[in-house]
């Protein structure tokens, strides 16, 4: 496992929040809730002692190797709860060859630590399986549990299938548990476990120094637990955005998403040992991993209830990994069964193995990242984008966040630079100490009055965002990947180039997998981003067709990112207005039709389309798309009327008539339809 983590390692920070980690461990700052002060701390203290390349190697070198430690403890754990070594090695096989466990492991991640910390909770639980509830073991979960809860607190989902697995075998050899043996217990376990956790003091400590880094600023003990409990995120949601839940019941649906993501993720092979194992296996050796199974993957699931979305399913993959320790344990109790019933089945028991080893290597694009250079690319495109003393504010989007952090405070490049996010949470707040306590118009105020100010005192300041109306009464002409404060008094809604602008998409190296952006939804939804910017750079400069093409591509490297709908719906319906100012009509109806094709559901698109037909001559497809605005919206007054007029003008008195009624009705006080359906009607029974 080590030398295939060294093989397919990351070379340097890669997309997600890697380069936030590798900041925090580097500058030993206090990265997003809960802060994961044990990461920060243990890597900072590796990448100290192995002094050797850039901070972003040696973090992803430190994953590496607890992915591998995590392995080996699985294994000696598996060994000791008695699976023979066909079983033992194809449930390692099974868990560290999954592309979702290589993929976590061979960067920058907490969850490599987070499994390792596991595996020694499971390896206590069984070398004490028959006398756990004794202090010494009591002592040992709680430490080791408790520093993993300074690690990552979905660790939480390992105490009750431990504890089950626990009581179920005392009782089985001397009968429940005395009172005093569980106070015994108890009384060590939390005591170990409170010093584990005591490492989420770094948070307090760190913070009054005034790390780079400083989410949350949890200098004081409200700020403390609100970080400690994630209360940004709502403690139990795992992304602040969110989209439907699905059809069916909350349990049902999160059940039957844990059992099609494990089926993918194991393999079939793996994923029907597993489902052989909990059906088939009888006794005590079934008990820890099935609760843990059960616990850690459909029950975390129902309790946080994540929706049905991109940005969710993206994020939820690695928080499957825990689970499926306890899948891969019943895999390989299967294994063992089968290598216990003659020579033929064990030589089958040990073939079994070819099933994960094969499944990594045919689809080296979800896990091996050897050459994967996209996100350090887009930091440092970035920088490459900001002249010397240059000024950006970041408004949303955490792959910008982390890729600079990482090149400002691990490789420490560019220190030339101020940079600043306009929550005022990742880096350093310029909206003062009260700002996040602001309600949300007040903070608005507050940001266009600093941001302002600022390119008012001659500074060179950008912008890194998708929203050209961040300040209404200024124009923000278009650098590259950002956007700069220009002069007050210009018209915002008017896209303009800087005129270094043009030059830097010749010098921006973007080294992308396509591969990896089919299989991973963040390169899906960052890397669209170059052709979106650029299309508005051409857009710019009239060049219509240009623009609308690198739109189409954005669409089809990133079609479900959840902002790249609105974003080049808004783009081309700008082209098509800038085009049918000049009567340029082809030109209007490739824009109005990409921007009515991107959000379908909405009628305008479908009206400024059927506009644009018409001038061009295309009655039928005018009228076509008058009924997609209808169909979008049945009471919309434009599409009736439009839909009417059209009618009107090739004289379908009938037809003309009746969509002019529904416009009425759509709208009763907007008389000038009503004339016109009086009229139509009247040219009808005339016969005309």
């Amino acid at each position: 496992m080590l030398l295939l983590g060294l093989a397919g390692m990351a070379p340097g920070v890669s997309f997600g929040d890697a380069g936030e980690f590798i900041a925090a461990a580097a500058s030993l700052s206090i990265a997003h809730a809960p802060g994961y002060p044990l990461f920060c701390l243990a890597a900072k203290a590796f990448g100290t002692v192995f002094a050797f390349g850039t901070w972003a190697l040696r973090v992803n070198l430190f994953s590496v190797l607890c992915g591998a430690g995590a392995g080996a403890v699985f294994l000696d754990a598996l060994a000791r709860a008695g699976l023979g070594r066909a079983g033992r090695l194809f449930a390692v096989a099974a868990l560290c060859l999954a592309p979702v466990w290589l993929h976590n492991t061979l960067q920058t991640e907490v969850f490599a630590l987070n499994g390792l910390i596991a595996a020694v909770c499971l390896w206590i639980a069984v070398r004490w399986r028959e006398r756990f509830f004794e202090p010494r073991p009591a002592a040992a979960f709680g430490l080791a549990l408790g520093l993993g809860g300074a690690n990552h607190q979905t660790l939480i989902f390992l105490l009750p299938p431990i504890l089950i697995a626990a009581w179920l075998e005392e009782r089985r050899n001397s009968g429940n548990p005395s009172r005093l043996r569980l106070a015994r217990f108890a009384s060590h376990f939390l005591g170990f476990g409170l010093l584990g956790l005591a490492v989420y003091a770094y948070l307090p400590i760190r913070s009054r120094i005034g790390p780079a880094l400083d989410w949350g600023h949890p200098v004081d003990f409200p700020s403390f637990l609100h970080v400690l409990l994630r209360r940004d995120y709502g403690s139990f949601a795992l992304t602040v955005q969110g989209g439907e839940t699905g059809g069916l019941p909350a349990p049902i649906s999160q059940t039957l998403r844990f059992l099609a993501a494990s089926w993918s993720g194991l393999g079939p092979v793996a994923a029907s040992a597993a489902l052989a194992g909990a059906a088939l296996s009888r006794g005590r050796g079934a008990a820890l991993p099935l609760a843990l199974l059960l616990v850690a993957g459909p029950g975390f699931l129902i309790l946080g209830n994540p929706p049905f979305d991109p940005i969710t399913a993206g994020a939820l993959e690695r928080f499957y990994l825990l689970p499926w320790f306890g899948a891969a344990w019943l895999a390989g109790l299967a294994v063992h069964a089968l290598a216990m019933r003659g020579v033929w089945a064990r030589r089958a028991a040990f073939a079994l193995l070819l099933a994960p080893v094969l499944g990594a290597a045919g689809r080296p694009a979800a896990w091996a990242q050897r050459w994967d250079l996209a996100a350090h690319d887009y930091g440092r495109n970035l920088t490459r984008s900001l002249p010397p003393g240059a000024v950006l504010f970041i408004d949303g989007g955490d792959d910008s966040f982390y890729t600079l952090a990482n090149l400002l405070y691990a490789e420490r490049r560019r220190p030339d630079l101020e940079v600043h996010d306009r929550g005022g949470l990742v880096f350093p707040n310029a909206y003062g100490t009260q700002f996040r306590k602001l309600p949300k118009e007040a903070k608005e105020a507050r940001r266009r009055f600093v941001e302002s100010a600022m390119a008012d005192s001659g500074r060179a300041v950008f912008y890194a965002t998708l929203n050209r109306g961040l300040l209404p009464d200024r124009a923000l002409p278009i650098r590259g990947l950002l956007r700069r404060i220009g002069s007050a008094g210009a018209n915002p809604d008017a896209d303009t180039e800087d005129p270094e602008g043009a030059a830097l998409w010749a010098v921006y190296p973007l080294r992308l997998s396509k591969a990896r952006a089919k299989q991973y939804y963040r390169y899906r939804a960052l890397i669209p981003f170059y052709a979106v910017m650029r299309a508005q750079s051409d857009e710019s400069a009239g060049r219509y067709a240009t623009a609308l093409k690198r739109l189409d591509d954005a669409a089809d490297l990133g079609g479900d990112a959840a902002w790249l709908r609105s974003t080049t719906a808004g783009i081309a319906e700008w082209i098509g207005f800038r085009a049918s100012g000049e009567a340029q009509w082809a030109a209007a109806v490739a824009a109005y039709g990409l921007s009515a094709r991107a959000v379908g559901d909405r009628p305008d698109g479908w009206l400024n389309l059927g506009v644009a037909l018409e001038r061009l001559g295309s009655n039928r497809e005018a009228e076509r798309a008058y009924r997609r605005a209808i169909a979008a919206d049945d009471k919309s007054y434009r599409a009736w009327y439009n839909l009417g007029a059209l009618y009107w003008k090739e004289e379908n008195w009938p037809a003309a008539a009746l969509a002019f009624d529904r416009a009425v009705a759509a709208d009763p006080a907007r008389a000038d339809a009503r004339g016109y359906a009086q009229r139509a009607r009247a040219n009808a029974q005339a016969g005309r």
